[in-house]
């Protein structure tokens, strides 16, 4: 009888010391790198009285961490292809780690935005390799448990993250900060123990790009890309705005509102730990499309059901839905992308995801101008629902992809 683990709960099966060791350190940046935001965010108004900032001047703060990706992740993205992914992950994780930490030692708000702009250099190198690395050290179903082993962690991080984040913030406003330090061993541990795992690229940087683009066309990639646009567009859309819609509309209190966001890391979680195991025999394409579809209900119901614990409940359907459809989609990416051509086919996305989240609260924003938040999540959902026929369009006859070999460019 094996041992009760991780790996085998989430259907990954018994790995080498190495490789274990290797996915560990994996899982620990993507916990790392996702404190960039959610850990600080109950601390910002701590910041106001200190720095003698506005409410206003907040935000800052997580544009200049965030918009770097937007330009950079593709650029890292060919790095880790043509160059490597071992070094560029554990000097990301270093520059993550020192100028977060740094901020603790800013004069003044000037110096707060530069350095966390510094950071967010880091962030972007790291964030990719992430989703990059599950996919270079396992394979088939064992590599789809390992990305809903890592959409579970990360789950487990957004519960805990931001009530300490919060905690430390009500002894000084840099106390958070304090704790990015720990991005600094945890970059120098992957020089020791992180493999090369980066394939062979024969041909030059142009060659590479070509490559990559005419591979981008392909349409199992293109119901990837789409399925990670849709999915922070519906997420950013629906959950920034959800709170607002609780409280006008069921009159509860935002602490209320707050706790119900636990119904949909809830849901997250239980799909998300055995998303191994609901792969095996089916096609991740028409996995995602099921979800999208469950997606689309919740958010259609969310409006229409009367009384706060059922609000909840669809929330958690909605979770039960956005815990497969993100390691299916980084799935997807992964094990139909090639080894030599894999960092760059996930920055792509990334590039894609960051314009959608910030369409999403532009548009959502636009819209409340016209028309109520009721109105808005039914429009959401409905453009769920015509997404997915519109992806499964895109999926050749007959395909069932039940045991996907990566691409190649034609």
């Amino acid at each position: 009888m094996r041992a009760l683990s991780l790996p085998v709960i989430f259907g990954l099966g018994e790995l080498a010391p190495a490789k274990r060791n290797a996915l560990a350190l994996v899982y620990l940046s993507s916990v790392m790198i996702i404190m960039g935001v959610n850990f600080i965010q109950p601390a910002l108004p701590a910041m106001m009285e200190p720095l003698g900032i506005s409410e206003s001047a907040l935000g800052l703060v997580m544009t200049v961490y965030t918009a770097p990706a937007i330009f950079l992740s593709p650029l890292f993205g060919i790095v880790a292809d043509l160059y490597g992914r071992r070094l560029l992950l554990a000097w990301g994780l270093v520059l993550f780690g020192i100028s977060g930490a740094a901020i603790t030692l800013a004069p003044s708000f000037l110096w707060v935005l530069i350095l966390r702009a510094i950071q967010g250099i880091g962030f972007s190198a790291v964030i990719p390799l992430t989703i990059v690395l599950i996919g270079d050290l396992l394979e088939g179903d064992s590599e789809v448990g390992g990305q809903g082993l890592k959409v579970f962690l990360d789950r487990v991080g957004y519960l805990i993250l931001p009530p300490l984040g919060g905690l430390l913030a009500t002894f000084a406003w840099f106390w958070p900060f304090v704790f990015y330090g720990l991005a600094v061993p945890l970059g120098l541990c992957t020089l020791v123990w992180m493999p090369e795992t980066k394939g062979n690229v024969e041909s030059g940087t142009w060659s590479y790009l070509g490559n990559t683009l005419r591979l981008a066309r392909h349409p199992r990639l293109v119901i990837a890309f789409s399925a990670g646009f849709l999915r922070f567009f519906l997420d950013y859309g629906f959950l920034t705005y959800f709170p607002l819609f609780l409280v006008r509309t069921h009159g509860i209190s935002t602490a209320t509102a707050g706790f119900l966001y636990a119904f949909f890391s809830a849901g997250a979680m239980l799909t998300s730990s055995q998303a191994g195991r609901l792969a095996v025999g089916h096609d991740k394409a028409r996995l995602l499309f099921v979800a999208f579809l469950i997606s689309g209900i919740a958010l259609v119901a969310v409006p229409l059901v009367p009384g706060v614990w059922l609000v909840g409940a669809a929330l958690f359907f909605y979770g039960l839905a956005n815990g497969v459809i993100s390691p299916m989609q980084k799935s997807l990416l992964t094990q139909n992308a090639p080894t030599e051509l894999r960092g760059g086919i996930v920055s792509v996305d990334r590039l894609i995801q960051q314009v959608s989240k910030t369409l999403s609260t532009s548009v959502v924003g636009l819209l409340l101008v016209a028309v109520e938040l009721p109105t808005i999540f039914w429009l959401l959902g409905i453009l769920s629902l015509v997404s997915v026929a519109l992806m499964a369009a895109l999926l050749p006859k007959g395909q069932t992809g039940l045991k996907p070999s990566p691409l190649r460019p034609s």
